[in-house]
């Protein structure tokens, strides 16, 4: 009677151990589930940053040429080539574009050198644009970023 005891709670005693074992194969399962999730979540975050840091860039570099463009608004390629110059994106003139519009007081828009209705004379405003492809990190897909800046030249 006393070996049959002996046997039950040496039973017990596997299981239990079994089901430590278990537990510890659990967390492995786990963590190997949720790695990938995780990873990829902080690349998206990563893709995200270094997005918005070459945005923030390019609308910096046409801010430089709208404040060139305060000095002198008629040489546009000397404006693109200093919006090039401020960034280290590796953009081309081929990639700023710039326009110049007018309106009157009023608000509506007209061609410049136009008289406007009131008599008012027009606002000029200068407007530096200028674009970057992007590739996201691992997987290659390239977006397009945008920055711009527009001031009054008269």
């Amino acid at each position: 009677m006393m070996n049959l005891r002996c046997f039950r709670f040496g039973s017990v005693r596997a299981a239990a151990g079994g089901a430590m074992r278990s537990k510890r194969g659990a967390a492995a399962v786990e963590f190997a589930i949720f790695i990938p999730i995780i990873s990829a979540f902080l690349l998206g975050i990563i893709n995200y940053g270094l997005a918005m840091f070459d945005k923030m860039e390019l609308t910096s570099a046409a801010r430089a040429g709208a404040q060139l463009a305060l000095l002198d608004s008629s040489s546009t390629s000397v404006i693109k080539q200093a919006v090039v110059d401020s960034t280290n994106l590796g953009l081309t003139t081929s990639d700023v574009t710039t326009t110049e519009a007018c309106e009157c007081a009023d608000g509506s828009t007209v061609t410049c050198g136009a008289t406007c209705g009131d008599g008012s004379s027009n606002r000029y405003y200068f407007t530096v644009n200028a674009s970057y492809g992007h590739t996201l990190l691992l997987l290659g897909t390239t977006i397009t970023l945008n920055g711009s800046a527009t001031v009054r030249t008269q």
